[in-house]
């Protein structure tokens, strides 16, 4: 991420991180400088998303941070959909039909190319049927993009919560320490919604908690839960228009 400041002023946008206080930072990043990036470049992010999907190798960290992020800003995001999308291809691999959860799971890319799930589901795939080089290529490309959401704060309180574009990353990054989920929920802090997940290590033996764990791990879910959670709604609300045949109209004032 060094390259980051260096790369916000030549893109014009260095002033804006100081010009006022916004409600979340992302890599010391201000969310709503994002946003305007996405919204007045939105060929550079097109160009990160195919350099991202055909040459993996070319596209820097601090790039790839970018494209993580700026995708919620991005027409075609949608959590809902992109959970449930990607949920089918975890079923598939559950009746263990690797082949046909390869072939829908590739066609999903194109479509939903920053979901970290699905990169690892791939990887898991092709190692079962065999094709181990393919299978590492997923298996990279699932580590390179979980260690965007990974390492955007220590998960420790709200200050320093881990800042995701999906829930299901959240999951993905208890995978990655090792430990279980135990109880979850949603709280808010300073206007802002967080999902807080109490958890301990992995453990085989499958026992009752007679005491709840004091260790927590919280989860900054702004993106998914306002910015996602509004483009769903809205997508949500044209799709009934259409259905029941609504038509907008205005008052003439008579």
């Amino acid at each position: 991420m060094k390259k980051l400041i260096f790369m916000l002023i030549l893109t014009g946008f260095s002033s804006m991180i100081f010009a006022q206080k916004k409600p979340l930072n992302i890599y010391g990043l201000p969310v709503d400088t994002l946003k305007t990036m996405v919204q007045k470049h939105p060929k550079y992010f097109e160009h990160l998303k195919n350099l991202w999907l055909k040459h993996p190798e070319k596209i820097k960290e601090d790039e790839l941070m970018l494209l993580y992020y700026g995708s919620v800003f991005m027409k075609n995001f949608h959590p809902v959909q992109e959970d449930k999308a990607v949920e089918q291809i975890a079923k598939l691999m559950a009746e263990f039909d690797f082949q046909n959860a390869i072939k829908e799971g590739e066609k999903l890319l194109s479509v939903y190319p920053l979901n970290s799930r699905l990169y690892l589901l791939l990887g898991y795939a092709y190692k079962k049927i065999g094709l181990q080089q393919k299978s590492k290529f997923y298996y990279k490309k699932y580590g390179d993009l979980i260690r965007i959401p990974l390492y955007s704060g220590s998960g420790k309180n709200f200050d320093n919560a881990f800042v995701v574009r999906i829930v299901s990353d959240e999951y993905l990054i208890l995978n990655q320490k090792d430990l279980e989920l135990i109880m979850q929920e949603v709280r808010y802090h300073d206007q802002m919604p967080f999902d807080v997940l109490w958890v301990k290590p992995v453990s085989k033996a499958n026992k009752r908690m007679k005491v709840l764990p004091k260790k927590k791990l919280y989860f900054n879910i702004y993106l998914p839960y306002f910015v996602g959670g509004h483009k769903t709604y809205k997508m949500v609300q044209e799709e009934a228009k259409r259905k029941y045949k609504v038509v907008n109209t205005k008052s003439t004032g008579k």
